[in-house]
């Protein structure tokens, strides 16, 4: 289990303070430079003590009490700057880290977050700095951390076994809640939430089901008794929770962002939340500020790779939110498509905004933002993050069919599926809501919504 230490730093810590903080973890440790700035501790025998990636200024404030908790962001630095450290969960491993941080702390201003105290029995040498074990076909990621974000870390782990083919564990104690952000990467195909229940077990923070460790396969569901498993103890708490407005938009854009990239975050987020997004970044923290030329520039530095971008809203302002936005390029290098996908929390579902969304549908048609729209509702914690127990499945509120896809399928024929639409915008720039039956089941909706789709693509070509 992982041993994480953030330091929150009042001034920027340049090559001379973390020099000195690197020779403070000892003089017999190694430096060792990695791409990206990332620098690594090692002992004599070579093993990797802590990491330390580079510092990143903290302009989105929200996100230190977000994802470190309210505590880490009482009487915060004016400026802040953010390093983080990474280390090996043994006792060697933890004075290494905490020597480097707060060394930049004491020199620089500041203070010293850290996790929870790590399980060295679960560590085992690997090829990168975030993963604990591996299998033959799937690689582990512990952390022990009351919030675990989709952070620089995961998303480099990643990348880097994406080659293998191998895919990603998350382990974590019970205790711990992922960011919408992570657990949307964990529901992925073959990628899994891995929660120790605190008995010597483990099990599914998606579905409750135990699991157990399969050397090929990482963990896997435990099956071996004969009949069904059952999900976890207290994995079917009903106890409330709260809701979450689930917002799924596809955008396409011509050459030079026409429309806009990142205005239609901004629309269903001013529409849904009341606010703009407060900070973005390629991971978590997302801690530069909202900046829709500053997105652009780092999307067009990735062309052609895709961009894929998390933001999130300010704690204190209007329901939390936090999404991500993937940008992929069409072969011309000149076409681009957003793919937003968005968490919003209240209280509970009375609260759910739903009378805005036809507005939100008119608004984004009238800007073309709109190719295709789905909204969705879900039992959910307030501040959008997600405990290792059951939420259901979400309903659907809804779908829309943006103003292109409208005069691809004629507008006669849009209205005449199995859902009842409602035209919404100028003519030209035609949208179509299709509201969920709202005393429907769940099932029934999202069969209705199925169905609705199935009519559309079966529109006779022009």
């Amino acid at each position: 289990m992982s041993y994480d230490v953030v330091a929150l730093l009042a001034a920027e810590p340049g090559m001379v303070a973390v020099a000195h903080s690197l020779r403070d973890a000892g003089a017999d440790l190694a430096v060792r430079p990695l791409d990206g700035g990332i620098v690594q501790l090692r002992d004599a025998e070579a093993r990797v003590l802590a990491t330390l990636e580079p510092a990143q200024l903290v302009e989105s404030r929200g996100e230190v009490s977000r994802l470190l908790g309210a505590e880490a962001a009482v009487n915060l630095p004016d400026t802040c700057w953010w390093a983080e450290v990474r280390a090996r969960p043994d006792a060697a491993g933890r004075e290494a880290a905490h020597r480097v941080a707060d060394g930049l702390a004491l020199r620089l201003g500041g203070g010293v977050w850290t996790s929870g105290p790590g399980d060295f029995s679960l560590w085992e040498e690997t090829g990168h700095p975030a993963v604990e074990f591996e299998a033959e076909e799937a690689f582990v990621v512990a952390q022990d951390r009351e919030v675990v974000p989709l952070s620089s870390w995961i998303t480099d782990a990643v990348s880097a076994n994406a080659l293998r083919g191998t895919v990603l564990q998350v382990l974590t104690p019970r205790s711990s809640r992922l960011t919408h952000g992570l657990r949307t990467l964990i529901t992925q195909p073959m990628a899994r939430w891995v929660v120790l229940d605190g008995e010597g077990g483990q099990f599914d923070g998606v579905s409750g089901l135990p699991l157990r460790w399969d050397r090929v396969h990482g963990y896997v569901p435990d099956c071996r008794g004969g009949s069904a498993p059952e999900p976890a103890a207290g994995f079917l708490d009903i106890s409330p929770l709260g809701a979450h407005l689930l917002v799924d938009l596809a955008v396409r854009h011509g050459a030079s962002f026409a429309p806009p990239l990142g205005r239609a975050v901004e629309l269903v987020t001013g529409h849904l939340a009341g606010v703009l997004p407060a900070g973005w970044g390629p991971h978590e923290p997302a801690l530069a500020p909202w900046d829709r030329e500053r997105l652009v520039r780092l999307v067009r530095h990735r062309a052609p790779r895709t961009a894929v971008l998390q933001f999130s809203g300010r704690q204190e302002a209007g329901p939390p939110f936090t999404g991500g936005a993937r940008v992929s390029w069409a072969p011309d290098g000149e076409r681009a498509v957003e793919r937003i996908s968005l968490a919003i929390g209240f209280e509970d579902e009375g609260a759910l905004p739903l009378g805005t969304l036809p507005g939100l549908v008119e608004a984004l048609a009238a800007e073309n933002l709109l190719d295709v729209l789905h909204v969705r509702r879900a039992r959910g914690r307030r501040d959008v993050t997600f405990e290792p127990r059951w939420h259901g499945l979400a309903a659907p509120v809804g779908m829309a069919l943006g103003p292109d896809g409208v005069r691809r399928a004629g507008e006669e024929h849009a209205l005449a599926g199995p859902l009842r639409g409602e035209p919404l915008g100028e003519a030209g720039a035609r949208a179509i809501w299709y509201p969920a039956p709202a005393e429907a089941t769940r099932q029934r909706a999202a069969e209705a919504v199925a169905a609705q789709l199935r009519h559309l693509a079966a529109a006779p070509r022009a």
